[in-house]
């Protein structure tokens, strides 16, 4: 496996575009997505319109509030006696779509089926270190892991792992069946997704009867469907410039709130040149953050200084910074000996997209 860096470039703003014109049907939102889910299984998919939907659909043991604190979901509470014991105590009377109860069996098989090879994913890793799930009574499960693991809560919560039913294979891609506050109603590959309503919801009842995710690969295509109001919203789907274009339009509302997508660079620390830790610095200070957020972005990001955004609870403003500094990045690659011959230091290959 490569070892890599990486140099934080970019944390974008998350813009939502709502449309306020009538449609077909009233009682249903229509929602972009820019492909169809790959995987409906909770286990498995990991692309947006995958965990999109999915969050839906089903839920978690625990979920994250605003400032990415993990609080109670599924499960009411929990325990921790050591460091290698966490025991989670389930809300009682939750019922899956079909009607049947969702139990710590439930929970135990959703974990057993990836950690014992029964349903193949990469989601798998996120769980290397849990050593076995034990359902000790019907609302009580606890994990017992083979070493301390920090981040269990959060791989626990908001849309990393929805519960499956006892039993559920490869099926449940094609007909997911959950606990969450809609149920699944129909898909068709590359053109839609349908989920409606569970009135029967545990928690907090949706407020919509019904939502269609309608597939738009194309951008310019999106900004249409949003003007002549055949879709209602749309998430992080369009460029800054179509967004700025469409905040004039009277029947749409452009809302702005704190994203987590990040956007950076990542380096190979095998190459013999990037391996050294002073020519990454000076490629941070090199690259001019400003400009990017001006031209390309439009405004709809800010230079990040952490793989966490600033609403993290765990966000240290006091970390060192990389500010654009080229006569110190001209510096620092003198010093490593990587004078300019010609106006040329070294070469690198950065491998792209063309978006």
């Amino acid at each position: 496996m490569n070892r890599i860096s990486f140099a934080l470039i970019l944390l974008g703003l998350a813009p939502f575009l709502l449309s306020c014109g009538s449609k077909p049907n009233p009682r249903t939102l229509v929602m972009i997505i820019e492909s169809s889910p790959t995987n409906l299984d909770p286990r498995v998919g990991i692309d947006a319109s995958s965990e999109r939907i999915h969050e839906l659909i089903f839920d978690d043991l625990l979920e994250r509030d605003e400032h990415l604190n993990v609080r109670p979901a599924l499960a009411e509470r929990w325990d921790i006696p050591d460091r290698l014991t966490y025991i989670f105590h389930l809300h009682h009377g939750v019922k899956f779509h079909d009607g049947g109860p969702l139990t710590a069996r439930d929970v135990k098989w959703t974990f057993d089926s990836m950690l014992q090879g029964k349903i193949r994913s990469t989601k798998t890793a996120a769980y290397r270190f849990v050593d076995r799930v034990e359902a000790r009574d019907d609302y009580t499960v606890v994990f017992h892991l083979k070493e301390p693991f920090a981040t269990l809560l959060w791989n626990l919560s908001d849309g990393a792992m929805g519960i499956v039913p006892y039993g559920s294979g490869d099926e449940i891609s094609r007909q997911p069946i959950g606990s969450g506050p809609f149920r699944f109603i129909s898909a068709e590959p590359d053109k839609e997704v349908i989920i409606e309503r569970n009135s029967d919801y545990w928690g907090e009842k949706a407020r919509l009867e019904r939502v269609r995710f309608i597939v738009v690969p194309d951008t310019t295509t999106r900004a249409l469907e949003l003007r002549k109001g055949s879709a209602d919203i749309v998430n992080n789907a369009l460029t800054s410039d179509l967004v700025l274009a469409l905040e004039r339009e009277p029947n749409l509302e452009v809302l702005h709130g704190p994203g987590t997508v990040l956007n950076y660079l990542a380096f190979n620390l095998r190459d013999p040149i990037l391996k050294d830790v002073r020519v990454r610095r000076a490629i941070a200070f090199a690259i001019n953050r400003q400009p990017m957020i001006e031209y390309l972005w439009r405004g709809f990001a800010q230079p990040a200084a952490s793989v966490l955004p600033r609403q993290s609870w765990a966000y240290n403003a006091e970390v060192p910074g990389y500010d654009y500094d080229p006569q110190r990045a001209r510096q620092i690659l003198d010093t490593a000996g990587y004078r300019a011959v010609g106006g040329v230091r070294f070469h690198l290959t950065m491998k792209t997209s063309t978006e």
